[in-house]
């Protein structure tokens, strides 16, 4: 399983790497995404298989999901379109199955906030879908879903109470041993400090020194700098965020070289059906927990508008 960092360039052109790479791929039956409504499997089993879908359709994979803008990203459409390549020139010797980790929710069916609270389990509905497509069929598949599921134990600042696993944390505790884990190291420096090599590098953490490594050392929002302490040079966190070690979280990590964000252009939100669609749902959304995607919305609505603007 590989944990992401949404909309990374620098992870999907591994992931791209990783794909295109029989050596890889080709020991997999199937790619779990956490990028896709599961309710929509069969659009996926025509489209990765060569069939005839029409990009309503190919969209709707990703935008019927419970996240409402972070999929738009063209990085997530390439992903399907590789593995439908891969297919398609016959890269493997068996073709190499897309599974939808999202909940099967039908927002057309979303009128109120007990219409949305079935869907909510996240991390349940990806791992029930790796149990019944991957695990009881004795397949092999990689994972792929945001650096949170692949962790197999969070970090104090993102335990919620009841305690509600991850992706990684449910795997491993009904199948011990079946999930290898794998998180980005984003920044150089923490790629330094942890004597990763140059990117592309991958170590394992588990029965190496790694495994005793500060967890932090992978979080994009921290500052790596080397200070001086008695005399002695060290790795200074900022802020220190007290984080597990690095074997309790993860089994392995893996550096790109960096974290940048490809993101669409905001152009797509102009669309007035899309666009009083994502209202209704932030609205709902804002309405169960509180996270509110409006002014977001109005943010790219606004930039669309000015970049059509200018365009003309």
């Amino acid at each position: 399983m590989i944990g992401e960092l949404h909309r990374s360039r620098e992870i999907h052109a591994f992931l791209q790497q990783m794909l295109r790479d029989p050596v890889f791929i080709c020991r997999a039956d199937d790619i779990v995404v956490e990028f896709g409504n599961s309710r929509l499997q069969h659009l996926a089993d025509t489209y990765i298989s060569g069939g005839n879908v029409t990009q309503t359709q190919l969209q709707s994979l990703w935008r019927e999901t419970a996240v409402p803008l972070t999929w738009n990203s063209p990085l997530y459409q390439q992903f399907y379109e590789t593995a439908r390549d891969i297919n398609e020139k016959h890269l493997c010797t068996h073709s190499i199955r897309v599974v939808l980790g999202d909940p099967p929710l039908d927002w057309s069916k979303i009128k109120t906030v007990k219409d949305y609270a079935r869907f909510t389990d996240r991390d349940g509905s990806y791992a029930d879908v790796v149990e019944r497509e991957v695990l009881s069929r004795h397949h092999r598949a990689l994972l792929v879903a945001g650096e949170l599921h692949a962790m197999k134990q969070l970090p104090k600042d993102y335990q919620s109470q009841p305690e509600d696993p991850t992706v990684a944390q449910r795997i491993e505790r009904k199948y011990p041993g079946a999930l290898f884990s794998i998180v980005s190291v984003p920044l150089p420096n923490a790629a330094k400090a942890l004597s990763l090599g140059p990117a592309p590098s991958f170590s394992v953490v588990r029965g190496s020194a790694l495994e005793h490594a500060d967890f932090q050392l992978t979080d994009y929002d921290a500052t790596v700098t080397l200070a001086s302490v008695n005399g002695k040079e060290v790795w200074k966190l900022e802020p220190a965020k007290h984080w597990p070690p690095m074997g309790n979280v993860v089994d392995g990590l893996l550096y790109v070289g960096g974290n940048h964000s490809l993101y669409p252009s905001p152009t797509i939100y102009l669309d007035p059906v899309y666009q009083r669609e994502l209202r209704r749902r932030a609205l709902i959304i804002k309405n169960y927990n509180g996270q509110d995607f409006m002014p977001g919305i109005d943010e790219l609505v606004k930039e669309g508008k000015a970049l059509e603007k200018n365009s003309h």
